[in-house]
């Protein structure tokens, strides 16, 4: 997170190995914890068809879970599965994850790639205006109009 936060090649690098040699490993490869860092390593490298490899063969494990829903929404619709990525999305509960403008512009390309481009706008009209909202704003127009 702090590697993301401060765009640090240097600790993504290294977060990206670690999850990586964990999950890899013997002892932890067949578990829940050493999906979970597959899946990790490769959403660090965007690799997001072999993130859903592993955030799928543990997703009934996390019906209700936030963060799994954010990650495993995210790369659904990193990898064009828009309804699936809406789905995930709007199961998420936590306010702080409900407010981030990364979930926002992730969901807002699901509407407009689902055909729901009036739920994409509503949630425009719903931010302060920032310069978060004016990006938004340009999201929903260059993806209403490709």
């Amino acid at each position: 997170s702090l590697g993301q936060a401060k765009d640090n090649q240097e600790h993504l690098k290294t977060a990206q190995q670690y999850f990586q040699l964990v999950g890899a490993s013997a002892s932890e490869c067949d578990t829940i914890p050493g999906r979970q860092c597959m899946a990790s390593c490769f959403f660090l490298l965007k690799q997001f068809d072999d993130v859903l490899v592993f955030l799928s063969s543990i997703k009934s494990y996390f019906p209700n879970d936030d963060d799994f829903n954010w990650n495993y929404g995210i790369a659904k619709a990193a990898t064009g599965k828009y309804k699936e990525a809406e789905e995930a999305l709007l199961s998420i509960n936590a306010e702080k994850y409900r407010r981030d403008y990364c979930l926002l512009a992730w969901l807002t390309r699901c509407y407009i790639m689902n055909g729901k481009a009036n739920l994409a706008w509503e949630l425009y009209l719903r931010l302060e205006t920032s310069d978060e909202s004016y990006q938004l704003l340009q999201l929903i127009a260059n993806d209403c109009y490709r």
